[in-house]
């Protein structure tokens, strides 16, 4: 099955590849594979929609067919129909870019984003995307509150990409970022993933005091800094009332559960 290897490597570079996508040199630096190899299997990749080139700069991103599934997979398997309306108050008063991710396996992806109608910045958080551990705050606010067991396996198995000078690969720097983050209930992302961009997020709970789901928001780095004390006074509210929430379902669950 060494096919199915090299497919789920290419596709684990171009799914984390920034938004103006992947060269076939990067994907062949990384895989060891041969351009003329990857040419081939880029190209029937790209004719079955599963990646998308740009004509100009030759590069690959993702296309829409496993973004299709993505969608599929986290209409069924997360409450983000619950936890939606807690994402759009976010965004209703800041006024900022908010989104929802929950961890899966070692992973966290986002599984819900709102764009307020009058915000005229564009941002690339979509349904689906991998957020990496060690540099965005959606990442590190959930990842804080998992064992420590837990924290160091999924840390060993991150690759620790340096995206921009901000961004953190020391593992006992990361570490003790996670348990400041502990202590304060919110975590920041301060360009660590791009230049120009921070974020603010905060977990949210199920009735335990581990983090399945987080919520967060985006905006320039310079506004983050300057509304600092406000936009974390706001998230770590709404994100209380969305872990009371849940808090009440996994309840109502558990009794119904014992009823059976």
């Amino acid at each position: 099955m060494e096919w199915l290897k090299r497919f789920v490597a290419i596709m684990d570079i171009i799914s984390n590849s920034m938004a103006d996508g992947v060269s076939i040199t990067e994907i062949a630096n990384t895989t060891g594979l041969s351009k003329g190899t990857l040419h081939r299997v880029l190209q029937d990749m790209v004719s079955h929609s599963l990646i998308a080139q740009n004509i100009d700069t030759k590069k690959y991103w993702l296309g829409p067919k496993p973004m299709v599934w993505g969608s599929k997979f986290v209409l069924g398997q997360d409450p983000a129909g619950l936890l939606s309306q807690y994402c759009d108050l976010l965004a209703e008063r800041t006024n900022l870019y908010t989104f929802l991710c929950r961890i899966n396996e070692g992973e966290v992806y986002c599984i819900y984003t709102r764009q307020p109608s009058k915000f005229s910045k564009k941002y690339f958080v979509h349904v689906g995307q991998r957020m990496p551990i060690h540099c965005t705050a959606a990442a590190k606010s959930i990842l804080a509150f998992l064992p420590s067991s837990h924290i160091n396996l999924i840390i060993a198995h991150n690759n620790m990409i340096k995206f921009t000078d901000h961004t953190k690969t020391d593992v006992n720097q990361i570490i003790g970022e996670l348990q400041a983050i502990k202590e304060t209930g919110v975590a920041f992302c301060r360009e660590e993933l791009e230049v120009g961009i921070s974020g603010i997020s905060t977990p949210i709970f199920a009735g335990n005091e581990k983090a399945a789901f987080s919520i967060s928001l985006l905006s320039d780095a310079t506004f983050i800094n300057q509304q600092e004390n406000s936009l974390v006074h706001e998230i770590i509210q709404i994100g209380q009332q969305a872990s009371e929430h849940m808090g009440r379902v996994h309840l109502l669950t558990s009794v119904k559960n014992s009823e059976l």
